[in-house]
């Protein structure tokens, strides 16, 4: 029993390891392509399982669009971003870090796209139970760059 119980915070911890170097990874890849496709690898090694790792996914293929030249390709990236991360949420719709994700990601597109129809329900959802999530790292990071892209 110890030793299952040993294995479990082993992998407990691993995971919140995994979704803070993911974190700050979406920060960065915003910044240049190769962080850009960093981030992209970290996702490969993630947990496939993972519904919040989708998510992240999904932002990466829309992150990747502002560093390729193809319209097609780019439309292409765009197209499977949307795909996994409205998937992901479909998935935990509940998930104040995923309406967060979405949130971030329509804000930062061209109205152009007609991805944006959910940024004021993102907003207002997060903003009214921020406070109820648990996790002290989870809490910070959405607080700090909600801060940022709301501007």
């Amino acid at each position: 029993m110890k030793l299952l119980l040993f294995f479990f915070s082993i992998n407990f911890m691993s995971c919140q390891n995994e979704i803070s170097d993911v974190r700050e990874l979406f920060l960065s890849a915003y910044l240049s392509e190769y962080d850009c496709n960093v981030f992209g690898d970290k996702l490969n090694k993630a947990d496939k399982n993972s519904v919040l790792i989708k998510g992240y996914k999904g932002c990466f293929y829309f992150i990747k669009c502002q560093f390729i030249k193809n319209p097609f390709t780019k439309l292409k990236y765009f197209d499977q971003g949307k795909k996994l991360l409205e998937s992901a949420i479909k998935e935990d719709p509940k998930s104040i870090e995923l309406k967060f994700l979405r949130y971030s990601i329509q804000k930062k597109l061209p109205r152009f796209l007609l991805y944006d129809k959910n940024i004021e329900k993102d907003l207002s959802f997060v903003k009214n139970n921020i406070s109820k999530i648990k996790d002290e790292k989870e809490r910070k990071f959405i607080t700090k760059y909600l801060k940022t892209i709301s501007q």
